[in-house]
């Protein structure tokens, strides 16, 4: 494994990372949503047959984690990243042609492959693996690049949209991946790692600097199953708030322009948050902090369920800055908790439950308002699920490494 241990070395990559999630998350999760108006528009779906979409991607994309954790482990992280970047490309330009909502659920189908690919878990064993010293500040940076990808995918969409319409911007925005993944061929190095045998559990290991615990011994322990719930829940709520935040913001009488530019704001505040809290992991327990911005997240969540305009902007603060700092230390942790060289079995399998809950955010929050006709009882479930989500939280924690 080649150690990155200056400044810039380490900047580097986690650069290469921020870029990747842009596309991979800005095109297939947040940055689609500016077309959801126009897209209800022409086709007079309900809100919740068109935020079934996003059910349809990241359940599929749960279930095929563990399946993809294993190939990344194999074959590394750069085939992976080629793959999801090239199924992104073909799959909005073919997106510019739906006519049923079938169509828009089989493209989102295979997003799930293309995400699960070159996505976060991919991003982070890619930047764990390379970077040594400093690890959560570059995780941080690199995580950064989902937050970017919700603030500079939609202003790219929204002039498109507005001057071409939805169908001809999606052909334009198709040619983006294709310009990372030329990024990912030129920049992204291989690594090899020495082989570890299955009789070193959980040792301290000095090519990566972690206690490495292999993949059965990980699904034995408590804290790994405490990480799979609190991420089912604290998904659950951040996609069923970004999904359906345009919408909400449009509900509350907000103009698509303002709607669409307090989205990226929104965007801004999580991307900070990120940056700093893997900074702030090399001098406070990451544990600890993870409960704190848990807390922050649940609080925001309170104002945006009272439905009210005045709150609006206090609400997604809070929101923001706690997601932020959560979604950072989410992954941090598992790299910390259980090293590097089966993160990919290890994350697939937790990215399967924080799956499952982000496909369930996004459309149960859809459906719940158009049954109660707000979303004021939507979020206040999420309100809800985010308090157990602390509960849990408080059960996540070192593993002792065996003598």
């Amino acid at each position: 494994m080649s150690e990155n241990k200056s400044f810039l070395g380490i900047l580097r990559i986690a650069i290469i990372g921020a870029i990747l999630l842009i596309v991979t998350n800005g095109m297939t999760f947040s940055g689609i949503t500016i077309f959801d108006e126009a897209i209800l528009n022409e086709f007079g779906w309900s809100k919740s047959e068109l935020k079934f979409r996003d059910l349809v991607n990241l359940v599929a994309s749960s279930l095929i984690m563990p399946f993809v954790g294993v190939l990344i482990d194999k074959y590394g992280v750069k085939k992976m990243m080629v793959i999801g970047l090239t199924l992104i490309a073909i799959l909005y330009y073919l997106y510019s042609m739906i006519q049923t909502t079938y169509h828009m659920y089989a493209i989102h189908l295979v997003f799930a492959f293309a995400v699960s690919g070159a996505g976060t878990l991919a991003t982070v064993i890619m930047v764990s693996q390379r970077v040594t010293n400093r690890r959560g500040t570059a995780i941080g940076i690199a995580l950064a690049g989902t937050s970017a990808g919700g603030i500079i995918i939609p202003q790219i969409g929204k002039p498109l949209l507005e001057n071409f319409g939805w169908r001809t911007a999606f052909q334009y925005e198709a040619v983006i991946p294709i310009v990372v993944l030329l990024v990912i061929v030129a920049f992204v190095k291989p690594v090899k790692f020495n082989k570890t045998k299955e009789t070193d559990l959980s040792k301290k290991d000095e090519e990566t600097g972690l206690t490495e615990i292999t993949f059965n011994k990980a699904i034995k322990q408590p804290v790994f199953w405490a990480i799979c719930f609190a991420g089912v829940f604290c998904f659950y709520s951040i996609m069923g708030v970004i999904s359906n935040l345009f919408l909400y913001l449009r509900e509350l009488n907000f103009s698509a322009a303002s709607a669409a530019n307090m989205f990226s704001i929104f965007f801004a505040i999580i991307l900070v948050a990120k940056l700093t809290s893997g900074v702030i992991t090399e001098y406070i327990d990451e544990y600890k902090l993870f409960r704190i911005q848990l807390a922050l997240m649940m609080l925001g969540t309170v104002g945006i369920a009272m439905n009210s305009a005045a709150l609006v902007w206090p609400s997604l603060i809070a929101v923001g800055i706690g997601w932020g700092g959560l979604y950072t230390l989410l992954n941090y942790i598992i790299i910390t908790t259980f090293g590097v060289k089966s993160a990919g079995k290890i994350g697939g399998v937790i990215s399967t439950f924080e799956g499952i809950g982000s496909g369930l955010g996004a459309w149960v929050t859809g459906l719940v308002s158009d049954k109660t006709g707000n979303y004021s009882a939507s979020f206040w479930i999420v309100v809800a699920l985010l308090g157990v989500a602390l509960i849990i939280s408080f059960f996540i924690r070192k593993i002792v490494p065996e003598d």
